[in-house]
């Protein structure tokens, strides 16, 4: 049966709050922790320090939410995350001493960022919407969760100039819980409800790791996640070292996530017409190629990398649901994507950090950025061993 128009009504809703969550708890913080902000007042290394650890937390949180979504659906999640992610800010701009720092981004904004990203909304859609209608629909959230660096970070930018970072902290947070709030109680629906999904399967945990299809895959988004958060980390500092100006990065950095919204929605349209696995796999290959361009890079090796990574990126980044969806859709799903999930905020943790490290011990980053580029490769093929493997006999 196709969706009714209150399912169309609460993704739109939905929509709009990964990208308030994005950019208030990924971009807007991301400025809050520069120079001009927060840096001014407190070491690199302890922002550092409280971001990687929002981004641990988040990630390892996502079994657990994962699970009641299974079982109560998001509406809890979503105004839960919307008021933490608030809290959160709310706690960084008041904080004085460094250990509130900390404890604001790991104890609020990390646990915030696990409850209104993408995870729990693409357990949604698979309640939601099926076939060609939840391709359509993970299009239309990963195109208005692209939104979220275009809109708040020259917002936040300009709320720090005018009135300090502090107060743009507040600001942020007051929107999002009362945005968060708001499209809960209204749009989002009780329950599980647009599901006919059969009753949870036993077995947990070991029985996922009997069933190679799913090993294969969750080794190949462990391993991109790691490579593209080592590329968002780095790669302005990699051209810098090249002898780009800062501007000339940045300004194509923004072109390259232009490009990437075509492939945000033509993606899942895609892949009901030719298989996800196949469709991500070649994306993965193409950032793999994105990649290897980093390394000693020519002026048109600067350009093509942005292109062919914006292109790539934009077409790689909804498929997982896409490809989790065809495989695992039913009462076990944001069980099993959490699970995914937590590993892949391990390798995310990892990549950057490995990359820094193998900089730091070459010299340059042409040896780092050249294991980025076949830990990219690595990724294509385990997503074509996924594609192959045989699904075990429940047992």
């Amino acid at each position: 049966m196709p969706p009714h128009r209150a399912e169309w009504r609460a993704l739109v809703a939905l929509s709009g709050l990964v990208l308030m969550a994005f950019g208030s708890l990924f971009y807007a913080f991301s400025v809050l922790l520069t120079e001009e902000a927060a840096g001014a007042e407190y070491s690199t290394s302890l922002l550092s320090t409280a971001y990687a650890g929002a981004v641990l937390v988040g990630g390892g949180l996502a079994f657990i939410v994962g699970r009641r979504a299974d079982r109560r659906g998001v509406r809890g999640i979503a105004a839960l995350g919307a008021v933490l992610g608030a809290l959160g800010l709310f706690a960084l701009a008041a904080s004085r001493e460094p250990w509130q720092v900390v404890a604001a981004s790991w104890l609020l904004i990390g646990p915030a960022g696990a409850l209104t990203f993408y995870e729990p909304a693409f357990v949604a859609l698979d309640q939601w919407f099926a076939g060609a209608s939840r391709a359509r629909a993970i299009g239309i959230l990963a195109v208005v969760g692209g939104l979220a660096g275009p809109v708040y970070l020259p917002l936040t930018g300009w709320l720090v100039g005018s009135i300090g970072w502090r107060s743009a902290a507040v600001v942020i947070g007051a929107a999002l819980a009362m945005y968060g709030v708001v499209i809960s109680w209204l749009f989002i629906p009780a329950g599980t409800a647009g599901t006919d999904a059969p009753p949870p399967e036993p077995g947990g945990t070991a029985r996922l790791l009997r069933d190679r299809r799913f090993v294969w895959y969750s080794v190949s988004v462990v391993v991109s996640y790691g490579a593209l958060q080592a590329i968002f980390f780095h790669r302005i500092a990699v051209f810098e070292a090249a002898g780009f100006t800062i501007g000339s990065v940045t300004a194509w950095a923004a072109l390259s996530g232009l490009l990437g919204f075509p492939g945000r929605y033509g993606g899942p349209m895609l892949a009901t017409r030719v298989r996800a696995t196949t469709v991500s796999a070649v994306a993965l290959g193409a950032l793999a190629v994105a990649s290897a361009l980093m390394v000693s890079p020519s002026g048109p090796g600067m350009v093509a990398h942005f292109v062919i990574f914006g292109l790539a990126f934009g077409t790689m980044l909804p498929l997982r649901p896409v490809i989790m969806s065809d495989w695992y859709s039913g009462a076990n799903y944001g069980r099993i994507m959490g699970t995914q999930w937590s590993a892949a905020a391990v390798g995310g943790a990892l990549g950057p950090w490995l990359t820094g490290i193998g900089k730091d011990a070459a010299g340059s980053y042409d040896v780092p950025m050249a294991m980025v580029a076949a830990a990219m490769a690595l990724s294509a093929v385990c997503t074509l061993l996924a594609a192959r493997a045989v699904h075990p006999t429940p047992g």
